[in-house]
């Protein structure tokens, strides 16, 4: 799954100079806690585009004005947004990957980036966004079952799982690597329409770790 699968297209950006209880207002009115803030690039003729120049949170607003150590000294809800705005704004592109971009959001500990195609902005991605894909890839939405399964760390485990699976009759949905060990990997799978104590025992029966459900 890439960023343009999951973004915001419909992107709602303000200028520098609009003023912070404005754009507070807007927040509140649109149910958006971030917003790119864009430039004119040019002279203001016609053709000339607009670029990136920050991005605002609904956090850098709150502490305008009071005792916070990340208010800004003389910054009132009358002043620009320019005067709060990150300027160092970390963006993605359409086709990143989810699972970097999130990374990235993690690392840095922001709840947004916007997403640019050149200087062209397309779209902005969220921790909500990332959150819903992370229900959506996994399965969580639709009836299955959940195994724990710790198999061999060698090649071609995985796939023996899979199919032996698959021979009991049932699909697998999704499957994700929980830990990894110098000897065994320990894979979470969704397997569709199954109970999930049955299957177990079934998996167990046939040599197979199954960690979760926990046996009687």
């Amino acid at each position: 799954m890439l960023v343009q699968d999951i973004m915001t297209r419909q992107v709602v950006a303000i200028t520098p100079a609009m003023p912070i209880s404005d754009v507070l207002t807007l927040m509140e009115q649109r149910n958006i806690r971030h917003f790119p803030i864009m430039e004119n690039s040019g002279d203001g003729r016609i053709g000339d585009g607009e670029r990136l120049v920050g991005i605002v949170s609904d956090r850098d607003i709150r502490v305008v004005g009071g005792s916070h150590p990340d208010a800004r000294p003389g910054v009132t809800m009358r002043s620009p947004v320019r005067e709060i705005m990150s300027a160092d704004v970390l963006c993605a592109h359409p086709l990143d990957p989810i699972e970097e971009s999130a990374r990235v959001l993690r690392e840095h500990k922001i709840g947004a980036m916007p997403v640019l195609e050149g200087d062209e902005l397309v779209g902005i991605v969220t921790a909500i966004d990332f959150l819903d894909a992370l229900v959506a890839i996994t399965g969580v939405g639709r009836s299955s079952a959940r195994l724990e399964v710790e198999v061999a760390n060698r090649p071609g485990a995985l796939a023996g799982l899979l199919d032996r699976i698959a021979s009991l009759g049932h699909n697998v949905s999704s499957v994700f690597m929980n830990e990894r060990h110098e000897d065994s990997v320990v894979f979470v799978l969704r397997i569709e329409e199954v109970d999930e104590q049955q299957l177990a025992v079934a998996l167990r029966a046939q040599g197979y770790s199954v960690l979760r459900p926990a046996g009687n």
